[in-house]
């Protein structure tokens, strides 16, 4: 069978004046676009069976956008809804209004701008032969809970290149896991952060090209900077472009002769190419399934206070405490209760209750997969799933078809900090989605 794809792409930036969504302590609205935001659609046909893989610039994607989008590129394609995957970049620097508070008539039009891209990449299908490599971007990030924790720097490109090396590659599906924070609160321009530079570099180098970035576990993942700047974002974005557009330029002359000179007895020899592998009989394979996690149980107003007045003690007995080591477990815990309690004024009311999250599985081959996770997970998470899953190469694109914040390991509950303070799952909520997602992998790889 033939493997055919296209790429759309369609501006999702919202009016000058929205509100910025992905940090606390904001005052007004946007007052300028730095970058436009714009959804990457690819559409992937082996013949048989049609999937959607739609990266959006935003901080995430909700439900009911997911289903709307999904809707209207339904009716306009005859693609089923539930093979339509629709990630967020989780850029910090894009629209509120689009989870929480929502903003109808900007869901409509999010919506209608990302079934569009899909609808047109559905059109634009043409043969394709699919290219996988990977690399190495470390220096841009570092474990935000422990320094010298684990991060996920690999790379990975799935190169979707044209049946003739003649002609340019038709699409790159790229998936790296780093929180999208070079910029911070104190911005207000509208901006894709550095994974829309990563992808600028890709097309300028490659004109035509459509890419893809789907970002990883990256939930206790962050950035490296000086500054946390414009000019420091499209750095680290050309980091992670550069890398992609080197790993791209060496995966095209897979199926192809690649040949040397040999001027010493003028003579062509073939040089084997080594930076990939050429992925000969794609099979799509598709499958999703909600799963129930239950929503934490919060403490009473009086219990923080508590909370709180006990370790601002701990904090002020230290007084200038010269180990840092000291300090930082009792951090920790305020930085965990402080925000708990914020969250807790908009949650208690869904104590009790569940939220019922899309895992999405999709395989390309008997070793090639792209596991689809709602909300932010941990990098040590993705790497159990990884684990138990055995294949040989697992995508993982979280911020994928729901937004339900952090999924957080009951162990850092103990440790406190941000994530579980913000988070809205109970401690073991993890373990029960990491089961499902594995359960779910091994389904669609069988």
């Amino acid at each position: 069978m033939t493997l055919t794809v296209g790429t759309a792409t369609a501006i999702i930036t919202p009016p000058v004046g929205t509100w910025l969504e992905g940090y606390g302590g904001k005052d007004h609205g946007s007052v300028g676009v730095h970058d436009d935001l714009y959804a990457h659609a690819l559409v992937v046909d082996d013949g048989d069976t049609t999937v959607g893989l739609v990266s959006c610039d935003l901080l995430g994607v909700d439900r009911r956008l997911v289903m709307e989008a999904r809707r209207i590129a339904a009716e306009a394609t005859g693609m089923p809804p539930e093979r339509i995957m629709i990630a967020a970049t989780h850029t910090h620097q894009g629209p509120a209004g689009l989870r929480f508070d929502a903003d109808d008539e900007l869901m409509d039009v999010t919506a209608r701008a990302i079934a569009g891209a899909i609808a047109q990449a559905h059109a634009a299908r043409r043969p394709a032969v699919l290219k996988l490599g990977s690399t190495t971007v470390e220096s841009i990030m570092q474990n935000r809970r422990h320094p010298e924790g684990p991060v996920d720097a690999d790379l990975h490109v799935l190169l979707f290149d044209d049946v003739d090396p003649l002609q340019p590659p038709i699409a790159a599906l790229v998936n790296g896991a780093c929180h999208p924070t070079v910029l911070y609160s104190d911005n207000y321009l509208i901006s894709a952060d550095y994974p829309g530079h990563a992808v600028r570099v890709v097309e300028q180098t490659f004109p035509g090209i459509g890419m893809q970035f789907f970002n990883g576990a990256c939930g206790n993942v962050n950035p490296n900077w000086i500054k946390q700047t414009h000019e420091e974002a499209e750095r680290v974005g050309v980091v992670v472009g550069s890398a992609a557009a080197r790993l791209i330029a060496e995966l095209r002359p897979l199926g192809h002769t690649h040949h040397a000179d040999n001027i010493r007895w003028s003579e062509h020899l073939e040089k084997p190419v080594t930076a990939g592998a050429l992925i000969e009989d794609v099979r799509l394979r598709v499958a999703s399934r909600n799963v129930d996690l239950p929503i934490k149980t919060y403490l009473s107003d009086e219990e923080y206070d508590a909370k709180l007045a006990e370790y601002q003690n701990q904090l002020d007995a230290l007084g200038d405490a010269p180990d840092p080591e000291q300090r930082r477990p009792v951090m920790a815990q305020l930085n965990r209760y402080r925000t708990e309690r914020t969250a807790a004024k908009r949650m208690r009311s869904r104590e009790g209750h569940e939220l019922h999250p899309e895992l999405m599985a999709v395989s390309f081959s008997p070793g090639l997969a792209l596991l689809g996770l709602p909300g932010e997970w941990f990098v040590e998470t993705a790497a159990e799933i990884r684990n138990a899953v055995g294949i040989e190469r697992l995508l993982v694109a979280c911020y994928a078809n729901h937004y339900m914040g952090y999924v957080v390991p009951e162990g850092a509950y103990e440790e406190g900090g941000y994530e579980p303070g913000v988070s809205l799952l109970a401690p073991e909520a993890e373990a029960i989605a990491k089961a499902a997602a594995i359960d779910l992998m091994k389904e669609v790889i069988a």
